[in-house]
């Protein structure tokens, strides 16, 4: 038994959304870079230890960094399935939706290394937008399947 899948036309837009996805994953290296030297943590360190954290809020807005890019690192994968399956039939509301998704990784990037806001709190409005993106991802590739 075979089974064809259709690719609808405005698939490309999904396409151009997961490369995008991609981009955003490149900017946090150099963003994650620049509070890694404030903050002068050496490789192959992946976190400033608790007490430096105590000495300077440079340590605290470089583990808060290096975690934002943590949980991209983490949610992209469930992003880029429910984007790509999602997307042969939504392709529109998918590409919509991943353009969210991505914008709300931004904002939650830098709103946690925000340093007006306490215990990385600024994080909290990306992560509203990410997780809309993100539900209606969900929702639109189990209608999918």
């Amino acid at each position: 038994m075979s089974t064809s899948i259709t690719i609808p036309n405005e698939y490309g837009y999904v396409l151009l959304t997961a490369y995008l996805s991609s981009l955003v994953g490149y900017w946090h290296l150099p963003n994650t870079g620049r509070f890694r030297k404030a903050a002068k943590v050496p490789y192959p360190n992946a976190y400033a230890t608790p007490d430096q954290m105590k000495e300077s809020k440079a340590h605290y807005l470089f583990n808060c960094a290096q975690r934002s890019h943590a949980t991209f690192l983490e949610h992209q994968p469930q992003f880029l399935t429910t984007l790509l399956i999602s997307g042969l039939k939504f392709p529109l509301f998918s590409s919509a939706m991943g353009v969210l998704w991505c914008t709300g990784r931004v904002i939650y990037a830098k709103g946690y290394t925000d340093p007006n806001q306490e215990n990385g709190k600024g994080r909290m409005t990306g992560t509203k937008i990410f997780y809309i993106g993100t539900l209606g991802l969900l929702g639109s590739a189990f209608l999918s399947a």
